[in-house]
């Protein structure tokens, strides 16, 4: 009798065969009974050996019967869990963070597990609720003031000009244009000059309308969408607008297929960056914005208004007048001047482009969008630097390139396969970002959230608990570490007093991930946002004493996780300490900072020709369950992970938070990543895993030689992808099962 149990894959699942497997098929003559056999004769070899992935046997908890009273586990997660010794439960969903670890602080007989995906949201809360108030509080009124004054003197600038001066005359209008249209992206009752209504009118619409794209030199409106922490909240969203239009409009410099507009802009350029000297007051506000803005996500991917003075400056000395760029010669001297190698090119393409290099390398921005350098690891990734000009990135060749990660890498072995090019680009991607220095990761907090990130994706040796040293547990620290990266992606779409509850007496037993490094660089990044922006007078009260209070609980967590990397034993009281961290959560939250629910999701990279838009998302907690050594016997404990989900959108088409919880709420979700069936349950099957235990084992190419004996079709156990199943098929599986061969890549939908 056929069993059943395989699972259809998809029609956009993707395989990868290795050279050695493309070999075989072509030289295998195999049939079903010369497959059996050979199935049989490795049976021995594969069907018996240690219980766990990285050959160790893996103790019965003492406390079992107390976690399943909470998560009650059938025999394939039991087996799971045994195996890896953790699994993470993809069933059971949950919200607040402090709700889950309140719900554990009754259980003493419960092990309670501090991961770092709970310390990571923490810190993102804290950190999008002040960028929030920071936003509303400071920087709304000093945009508000900067733009109204800079559209007074663009008018003034306007009606002074003489008609003669052609070019000089159209540019102030343009710059009456441009900051108008700021000033009614917040306040659309501000009043609209004649000289520049219908651009305004135009312009304000498109932005609000949010659904138009325009090849360079227009503007790909859905970017204007309020989406993160700005969507639903109507200043922020008027902020993100106006921000947004400040930080995208492009003021080139030279461009040969738009001569006259390239004149015009420049001179656009200079008049700002010479509006600017001549109003001390102007230029601290735009100082403010630029300098906060910076310290947070880093420097603009562009030239700004301050850069355009010096090269003023340079070329025409202190008696230099907006006018004397009429003449064409001086604008073609202050062109000399641009291409000289002090003023950065662009190294992210802004706006949708017909053809590569249509855009410049340098051009003029008022406040500039910033680089980052994700943004910039997806560039490099795609086309022109990979000749598929459909390819869309995906969030592993962050965690690959940036941080290192070989896990990521292996991952990407069929992306590697299928795209030729893009092996070497990671090879150089990875050399950049070797050499960079600490002071690299530590300028900004954006760069120095990911340098939190880089301890969680190494290869675990003997000296971590049993349930680190597998591929399984190196998979769930790139879940945490992707999740993560689209906090950041979300907190920063638009860039890039606490009242403490005392403790009630705990009682039960508590572990912390073991990862030392991680709280160390989590605790130093609270330290630096809080000396840093403090230091600007922008961060608020209640945020400084919440990323003061989260350091310290962070080195506390830093030394249990030494002592137990250490091998040695967390006390009683220490123990006790771990176990109440669901109370300590209520106080922290009972502050003024409010808790929010995991589900995000943001948009990352955008394909022109195919008009789809990747976004990155996160959903709810899954529990996890570890089995650990404490005193010599062991324990089972419960924590929480982020679950990360990528997917494409059509159409130029951009999720927000809201749209994102609606799909959550109805669970009508994309499929998790393949690679997540190693540590989830029930997870994503591969291709060959046809008895849907997230692995490939003997048992699966028994299967697919019973599927092929029995002349029927499913495409998970096709995995020569040929559209058939045969003995062929069988092999194969029997050869992954026996580590000679590998499939990536293959997951169903």
């Amino acid at each position: 009798m056929i069993r059943k149990t395989f699972v259809e894959a998809g029609t956009n699942a993707k395989t990868t065969i290795h050279k050695e497997v493309l070999k075989m098929r072509n030289k295998t003559e195999s049939n079903a009974l010369a497959v059996f056999i050979a199935i049989t004769m490795v049976a021995a070899g594969t069907a018996t050996g240690a219980a766990s992935a990285n050959g160790s046997e893996i103790p019965y908890p003492a406390n079992m019967d107390a976690i399943e009273e909470i998560y009650p586990l059938d025999a394939t997660a039991k087996e799971k869990l045994f195996e890896n010794g953790f699994v993470v439960l993809k069933d059971h969903e949950h919200g607040n963070i402090s709700d889950c670890y309140w719900g554990l602080f009754g259980e003493s007989d419960v092990s309670v597990f501090i991961t770092t995906d709970a310390l990571l949201h923490i810190f993102h809360v804290v950190h999008d609720d002040m960028l929030k108030e920071i936003e509303k509080e400071h920087l709304y009124n000093s945009t508000e003031l900067l733009v109204q004054g800079m559209q007074k003197k663009s008018m003034d600038e306007y009606q002074k000009t003489s008609s003669d001066l052609t070019h000089v005359k159209e540019a102030a209008r343009r710059n009456v244009v441009f900051a108008t249209v700021a000033c009614k992206l917040l306040n659309n009752s501000y009043p609209v000059p004649d000289c520049a209504e219908n651009n305004v009118t135009e312009y304000v619409q498109k932005v609000l309308d949010h659904n138009t794209t325009e090849f360079y030199p227009g503007d790909d409106y859905t970017q204007y969408k309020p989406r993160g922490h700005y969507e639903g909240d109507p200043t922020l969203e008027r902020y993100f607008r106006c921000m947004k239009w400040l930080s995208r409009r492009i003021f080139r410099i030279e461009d040969y297929k738009y001569p006259e507009d390239s004149h015009i802009e420049m001179i656009q350029a200079a008049m700002i960056s010479e509006m600017l000297r001549e109003s001390p007051g102007d230029t601290e506000l735009w100082g403010k914005i630029y300098n906060v803005t910076t310290l947070l996500v880093g420097t603009a991917d562009s030239i700004t208004p301050v850069i355009v003075q010096n090269a003023t400056d340079n070329v025409f000395g202190s008696n230099f007048t907006v006018s004397m760029l009429e003449n064409a010669s001086n604008i073609e001297k202050l062109r000399v001047e641009f291409k000289k190698p002090e003023y950065p090119e662009s190294e992210i393409i802004p706006v949708p482009l017909e053809y590569p290099g249509q855009i410049p390398p340098k051009y003029v921005q008022f406040m500039g969008e910033r680089y980052v350098p994700d943004s910039y690891v997806f560039q490099q990734d795609t086309y022109p630097y990979i000749s598929d000009l459909t390819r869309l990135p995906k969030g592993l060749e962050v965690m690959a390139t940036m941080l290192g990660s070989e896990r990521a890498d292996h991952l990407l072995e069929s992306e590697k396969e299928t795209y030729p090019g893009l092996e070497f680009q990671m090879n150089k991607l990875r050399r950049e970002f070797g050499n960079y220095t600490t002071d690299d990761w530590e300028k900004n907090v954006y760069c120095n959230w990911f340098y939190t990130l880089d301890p969680l994706l190494v290869e675990f040796n003997q000296s971590y608990p049993i349930f680190m040293q597998n591929t399984a547990w190196q998979d769930e620290k790139l879940n945490t570490a992707l999740s993560s990266w689209t906090q950041l992606r979300h907190d920063y779409i638009l860039y890039a007093k606490q009242t403490y509850v005392p403790c009630p007496a705990a009682k039960g037993y508590g572990y912390v991930e073991p990862i030392p490094e991680f709280y160390s660089r989590l605790a130093s990044l609270c330290r630096k946002i809080e000396t840093r922006l403090s230091g600007e007078g922008v961060l608020p009260e209640k945020h400084r004493d919440g990323f003061s209070s989260l350091a310290e609980r962070l080195d506390t967590f830093e030394r249990y996780a030494q002592t137990i990397v250490d091998d040695q034993t967390l006390t009683g009281d220490e123990q006790t300490d771990i176990h109440g961290f669901g109370i300590w959560l209520l106080g922290f939250f009972s502050g003024g900072i409010q808790e929010e629910e995991p589900t995000l999701v943001a948009d990352v990279c955008t394909n022109s020709f195919t008009k789809r838009v990747l976004h990155e998302g996160v959903g709810r907690f899954n529990p996890v369950i570890i089995i650990y050594e404490h005193d010599g016997k062991a324990l089972a404990g419960i924590g929480y992970v982020m679950s990360y989900y990528e997917f494409e959108e059509e159409n130029f088409t951009r999720i927000s938070d809201s749209e994102w919880e609606e799909r959550v709420d109805k669970g009508t979700l994309p499929p998790r990543p393949f690679w997540t069936s190693s540590f989830l349950y029930p997870g994503q099957m591969q291709k060959g895993d046809l008895n849907g235990d997230g692995n490939i084992t003997l048992a699966d190419a028994v299967i697919a030689l019973e599927i092929a004996a029995s002349g029927e079709y499913g495409a998970a156990a096709d995995v020569s992808r040929d559209g058939q199943v045969t003995s062929l098929d069988a092999l194969m599986i029997l050869q992954v099962a026996a580590g000679n061969i590998e499939l990536e890549g293959c997951e169903t939908r």
